[in-house]
């Protein structure tokens, strides 16, 4: 007999969430910001929210802090905080990751999602998400509506980093169209994600929504370059790149790296001032100091604490977003958002006919040079940098775009429709 109801979100008038994400704050790149936002802004907005997350690790590969730190759930900002342990590998081999993923599926799995809640997958992970549409699946009734919130797509990672062989680009394909069409509602940062989970994975367009992502933190007013400068110790004429964030394959590092040996072996003026800086951690970063041993113009720096990476952005004169040749639509970089926020010229190096130079090219905050071209690199920097007026128009179209297109609270409305479309979804199940 089959029995339909609605969920009790819908008939109480509640409105509960529960989020199932591996990334969550203390993580400051990649999607945790985006999570650790979204469901801090919604309990602000009146909802019930719950995140079943794993332990923080990323982009490091390491646990940030100690696991007794968290072992027991917590209220953060009116979010409830479930941890579930896992593993974490030194890296993203392909079986370590797995396990890692499998453990917390696993974790998400058994950790009592509430049946009067809409559930949200953040993804990746991809093998997580798979076992919970799974488990939904098999399970005697369908309790809650199900949603996925795609950043990142795995099946067009695997084929644009060339990472796994011919079987395992397979087996992802196959992970992610059937998670995807598991699910009641999907949710992707990127139009374009749409277009190819509906193409190409058999996703029902009518079950795709598109909610971008948004500038999530409100820093404060950029600090006077000379000043950011003066207290980082950082000389006043130099010209400053600054690449923030993860440092994974996907980002392909090694390009600036090259430029910045390029910049040692030049003999004009102007580029001799460009000094690159790498801020942040990943599982590349050993690699790229090895590569750059010797390197003068180029530095190394850990991830900073917010009021630190504040006057580090402020330093800079232009802002570099990467990414390896061949990557066009596996993801959108996170740090666009706070890059154009900074009112700073972006010089990105990417696939022409890619996602992010799309989105610079629409923001009119940057320019866009070609992937793994360090030479283009080196000079679209230094052009920009010794063009004040150009530097500056640059800047300002990328701070209205930020302001304009990339504000929170429409992004967070339009999230919050998404949900209230989510949990119009019956809970049928024989």
């Amino acid at each position: 007999m089959n029995e339909t109801t609605g969920p009790r979100s819908v008939s109480s008038g509640r409105k509960c969430v529960d989020f199932i994400a591996i990334n969550y704050a203390p993580e400051v790149t990649g999607i945790a910001p985006y999570v650790t936002d979204i469901t801090r802004r919604l309990a602000a907005r009146g909802w019930s929210v719950r995140v079943v997350t794993g332990y923080p690790h990323y982009p490091q590969w390491h646990l940030d802090g100690e696991m007794s730190d968290y072992t027991s759930t917590v209220v953060d900002h009116g979010v409830i905080v479930v941890r579930v342990p896992h593993s974490i590998p030194e890296g993203t081999a392909l079986v370590a990751r797995s396990r890692m993923e499998l453990e917390f599926g696993m974790g998400a799995i058994v950790a009592h999602l509430r049946p009067e809640a809409v559930t949200v997958m953040a993804s990746p992970p991809l093998i997580a998400s798979a076992m919970v549409m799974l488990r939904r699946k098999l399970g005697r009734r369908r309790l809650s509506p199900m949603g996925v919130w795609v950043h990142d797509l795995y099946s067009q990672a695997v084929s644009e980093a060339a990472s796994g062989g011919s079987l395992s680009r397979t087996l992802v394909g196959k992970l992610e169209r059937f998670a995807l069409r598991a699910a009641d509602e999907i949710a992707v940062v990127h139009p374009r994600f749409g277009e190819i989970i509906v193409d190409r994975l058999g996703v029902d367009p009518k079950v795709v929504t598109h909610v971008r992502n948004w500038t999530q933190v409100q820093h404060d007013a950029r600090v006077a370059r000379a000043s950011a400068r003066e207290r980082l110790g950082i000389p006043s004429d130099a010209i400053v790149a600054v690449h923030a964030g993860n440092m994974g394959q996907k980002q392909g590092l090694e390009n600036l790296v090259d430029a910045a040996r390029l910049i040692d072996g030049t003999d004009d003026p102007s580029t001799q001032q460009v000094h690159i800086y790498l801020v942040g951690d990943g599982n590349q970063r050993r690699q790229l100091e090895e590569r750059a041993r010797g390197c003068t113009s180029l530095t190394f720096v850990d991830s900073l604490p917010d009021d630190e990476f504040h006057l580090m952005l402020s330093a800079a004169d232009v802002l570099v977003v990467n990414e390896k040749p061949g990557v066009v639509e596996m993801s959108l970089p996170s740090k666009l958002t706070t890059y154009f926020s900074y009112g700073l010229p972006v010089v990105a190096s990417v696939a022409d006919d890619g996602i992010t130079a799309g989105e610079v090219r629409r923001s009119g905050g940057g320019v866009v040079v070609p992937a793994g071209d360090p030479a283009a690199l080196v000079s679209a920097i230094t052009l920009i940098a010794t063009d004040a007026d150009a530097a500056e128009a640059i800047g300002e179209a990328g701070a209205r775009y930020a302001r304009e297109v990339l504000g929170a609270d429409a992004a967070v409305e339009r999230f919050e429709l998404w949900l209230h479309k989510l949990a119009q979804h019956a809970s049928v199940r024989a």
